[in-house]
Parts: C-alpha cells; sequence; structure tokens
C-alpha cells in the first residue's frame, strides 16, 4: 500500500469532513458529517487553516474506471489527516501554527500514516517561514506522546497554559 501526503483544497471539504466528523466521534462528540463538512468548507474558504492529507492506494473493487472503462486496479482513498491553525508570536515576531487535529482512520493506523503527516507539517510550515508548530494532546494519549517525541516535539516546561470555557 502506497501512502501520498498532499494540501487540501476545497473539492476535498466532504472527504475530509467525513474524517473530521470521525475525529470529532473519537473525541466523544455527537456525529454531525453535514456540520463537520461545512465547518471544514469554512476554514478552506477563509483561509483559517492548512489542511493536509493522507491518501492511500486501495485495491478497487469496481474493476473499471468510471469514464471508459478501462480497468482500475487502484484507486486513492483519503485516510487520515492533520489541521493546522496560522497564528503568530508576539515575542518571536513571527508566524506559528498551532497543529489542533490529527487523525488517521482506525484501518489505517500503525502504517505511518500519521508520522507521514506530521513530517509533511513540518516541511511545509518550513517553507512558509513558520518559526514553529505547537500541539496539545491528552495527558492519557501515549501513544500520541511518544509518536510527537519521536519527531522532535519537546514537551513545555516553562509555560503553564490556562483556558477560559465561553
Amino acid at each position: 500500500m502506497q501512502h501520498r501526503i498532499r494540501q487540501a483544497g476545497l473539492p476535498d471539504c466532504n472527504e475530509v469532513g467525513g474524517l473530521f466528523n470521525e475525529y470529532r466521534i473519537f473525541y466523544k462528540q455527537n456525529t454531525d458529517v453535514e456540520a463537520a463538512c461545512q465547518y471544514i468548507k469554512e476554514r478552506m474558504e477563509s483561509h483559517e487553516s492548512v489542511i493536509l492529507v493522507a491518501e492511500t492506494d486501495v485495491e478497487s473493487d469496481q474493476g473499471t474506471a468510471e469514464s471508459d472503462g478501462t480497468p482500475l486496479s487502484k484507486r486513492m482513498n483519503c485516510t487520515g489527516f492533520v489541521q493546522l491553525y496560522p497564528s503568530f508570536s508576539s515575542v518571536s515576531m513571527g508566524p506559528i501554527w498551532v497543529l489542533n487535529d490529527l487523525y488517521v482512520q482506525s484501518d489505517y493506523r500503525q502504517q505511518g500514516i500519521a508520522r507521514k503527516l506530521l513530517q509533511a507539517a513540518k516541511r511545509l510550515a518550513s517553507e512558509r517561514g513558520v518559526l514553529r508548530i505547537s500541539l496539545s494532546t491528552e495527558l492519557s494519549n501515549k501513544q500520541a506522546q511518544a509518536l510527537y517525541e519521536s519527531e522532535g516535539y519537546a514537551l513545555d516546561t516553562k509555560f503553564m497554559y490556562y483556558e477560559l470555557s465561553l
């Protein structure tokens, strides 16, 4: 199986929205595919986030291409995504990204897809002059913590983060 990472665009809203809905369910939210797709579409249209998708070659059960009837042995299937929100650091006086969402469908986990998404996010951030990528994860999510640390993310020991729910 081949995995490819690329930046998502507006034509991908429904597929990414479906993955985003699955991600939200993972975090104990109610399913709402329509709202998830709308949310992703709004982020893309407003250029409020950068979304990278993982595409995986999967065997086609169709057997032929839709357009001309020629054999189609493989097709690409979106299997994961990472969503990054641009922000700024006042102290560093430059752009930063907040990695807010990273998700891989359960059938495709443990295949290196999340790592490839993180690496692609790092490359793209570097190309765009981003100073750093920050993220947070649940204290109990040891698997994600190990992945982040293996990719060079360091636990912040200087600052405490607070949140005000409204």
